[in-house]
C-alpha cells in the first residue's frame, strides 16, 4: 500500500432525510407547473404517480464538514400521508428509501414529518430485508428538545413546574408518550389526550404515578397551564377559545396543531414552535422554511447519529436512556433549543410578562 493510499481521506457518512410536501406553497416551489391547479387535482396527480417517480432530491447539504446529507421529498401532502391506504404511501416511501441507499450511497435514514407514523414509527422499513440503512424517527431528540422548551418556558414565565398542569395532545404517540413519562415526575398533574382510549391506556400503563387523567376530547386541555401537542394530524386541532388564561402551547406538530389566527382570538396565549434547534454551524433554514440557523430536532438527531456512526435503529417506543444520550450529543456539537418563535416570528419576553 502506498503512502498516497494511506493518506486517502476516509469517505464521509451520508444521511438521508425523508420529507414530504407540507402545503400548496411547497408544491409550487418544487413543481411550479402544478401551482396553478386546484389542490384536489394536484393530489389526484400525486397519488397516481408510480413509486419510482414519487420523490425528488430536494437538497444536498454539509454536516459540519464531517458528514453529508440529502433531503428526499415524497410527493404527497399531509392529508395523503395520513391516508388509510397505507400500502400506497409505504410503496412510495420504500422507493425513495432504496433510491437513497443504492443511488446516493446513504447509510443513515431519518424519517421526517409524517413518514414516521406512516411506517409504524419506522418498523415497516427496519423489518424490510431490502433496507440496509440505519433508521431513526428523530423522535428521541425531538422529545428532549420539547422537554427543554417546557423548562425554558416555565423559567421565562417565572413559574414552578411542580405547581403546573401539563396537557399532552398525542400522548399515545412516541414523542407524547416520552414527554409524559418524564413530566409525570416533575409536573403537578398531567392530562393525556389522544384519539384512541386503548392506545392511551398503553401509555398510561408505562406511568408510575397517579397524577394524570386520559381523554379523547381535545377540549379537556382547558385546565392545562402548558400544552404540548405532538400529533400527526394534517389540520389544526386546538380551539384557542377553550385554553386557560395565559396558557402556553408548545406545538411540536408538523403541520401545526394551532390555527394561524390564534392570536386574534387569544392574545394572552403564548404559542411556541416546538421541536426547533439552534444550528450555529449549519445553514439549511431556507430549504426547510425556517429562520436562519434553525433546524428541526428530528433532523438534528439524524445528523448526530450519522456523526457518531451510531449503526443502530432508533424506531418505535423511545428508550429514555437513548433520549438522554441525544441530549449529550447535542451539547457535544453545540446544538440547543432555538430561540422561541410562533409561526416563525419571534416571541418577545413581554409575552411572558402579560
Amino acid at each position: 500500500m502506498t503512502a498516497t493510499s494511506n493518506n486517502m481521506e476516509k469517505s464521509k457518512n451520508k444521511l438521508v432525510v425523508l420529507a414530504h410536501f407540507m402545503d400548496k406553497a411547497s408544491i409550487k416551489r418544487a413543481a411550479p407547473c402544478l401551482g396553478w391547479l386546484p389542490m384536489s387535482v394536484i393530489e389526484f396527480i400525486l397519488w397516481h404517480l408510480p413509486p419510482q417517480w414519487s420523490f425528488l432530491v430536494a437538497s444536498h447539504f454539509d454536516i459540519i464538514g464531517q458528514a453529508e446529507g440529502y433531503i428526499v421529498g415524497i410527493a404527497l401532502t399531509p392529508r395523503q400521508m395520513n391516508s388509510p391506504k397505507k400500502e400506497v404511501v409505504r410503496k412510495k416511501i420504500l422507493a425513495a428509501t432504496l433510491y437513497a441507499q443504492e443511488k446516493l450511497g446513504c447509510e443513515f435514514l431519518m424519517l421526517g414529518g409524517l413518514t414516521a407514523p406512516a411506517t409504524s414509527a419506522g418498523l415497516f422499513l427496519t423489518e424490510n430485508n431490502q433496507v440496509k440503512l440505519n433508521v431513526t424517527t428523530g423522535n428521541a431528540y425531538t422529545a428532549m428538545i420539547t422537554l427543554q422548551s417546557v423548562y425554558e418556558a416555565v423559567r421565562r414565565a417565572k413559574k414552578n413546574l411542580a405547581d403546573l398542569t401539563i396537557a399532552v395532545i398525542g400522548a399515545s404517540g412516541t414523542i407524547g408518550e416520552a414527554v409524559a413519562r418524564v413530566l409525570e415526575n416533575e409536573a403537578k398533574d398531567l392530562i393525556l389526550v389522544g384519539r384512541n382510549l386503548e392506545r392511551l391506556g398503553n401509555t398510561e400503563a408505562k406511568l408510575t404515578k397517579t397524577n394524570h387523567k386520559i381523554s379523547i376530547n381535545v377540549d379537556d386541555i382547558a385546565a392545562a397551564d402548558i400544552i404540548v401537542t405532538a400529533t400527526s394530524h394534517p389540520e389544526a386541532l386546538i380551539n384557542p377559545k377553550v385554553l386557560k388564561s395565559k396558557a402556553i402551547v408548545i406545538d411540536v406538530a408538523e403541520p401545526s396543531d394551532m390555527p394561524k389566527d390564534f392570536e386574534q382570538q387569544r392574545p394572552d396565549v403564548i404559542n411556541i414552535d416546538g421541536g426547533r434547534v439552534k444550528w450555529p454551524n449549519i445553514e439549511m433554514g431556507k430549504v426547510l422554511g425556517l429562520p436562519a440557523n434553525v433546524g428541526f430536532a428530528c433532523i438534528t438527531e439524524g445528523m448526530m447519529m450519522t456523526l457518531e456512526n451510531d449503526r443502530q435503529h432508533h424506531v418505535g417506543t423511545i428508550d429514555l436512556d437513548y433520549l438522554r444520550k441525544t441530549e449529550e450529543w447535542g451539547k457535544k456539537y453545540g446544538w440547543s433549543v432555538a430561540d422561541f418563535t410562533s409561526f416563525n416570528k419571534s416571541v418577545p419576553d413581554s409575552k411572558f410578562e402579560m
